[in-house]
């Protein structure tokens, strides 16, 4: 049976769940989940900490000014001598 009550403040009859019927109400709505689903929502504590890896960004900057560097000035670029 669905618990309801009477509002104050407009007079008439409202829903208000108890603990069992949202229980109930979770459980139906859980026995639906495939394997997949289920897996994915109980991840639990363990993925509320996860952060991404931390990587030094210092090497790949490097490589990013050595390979500049190495290349031919692009055409139209500001300071291009060859275009003058």
């Amino acid at each position: 049976m669905i618990a309801t009550r009477k509002s104050r403040a407009l007079g008439r009859h409202v829903y208000e769940p108890t603990s069992k019927d949202i229980r109930q109400a979770c459980e139906e709505i859980q026995a639906t989940w495939s394997p997949h689903e289920r897996a994915k929502r109980e991840r639990g504590a363990r993925a509320a900490w996860w952060i991404p890896p931390m990587i030094r960004l210092s090497p790949v900057v490097e490589v990013i000014n050595g390979e500049r560097a190495d290349s031919p000035p692009c055409a139209g670029a500001a300071g291009n001598e060859a275009e003058r």
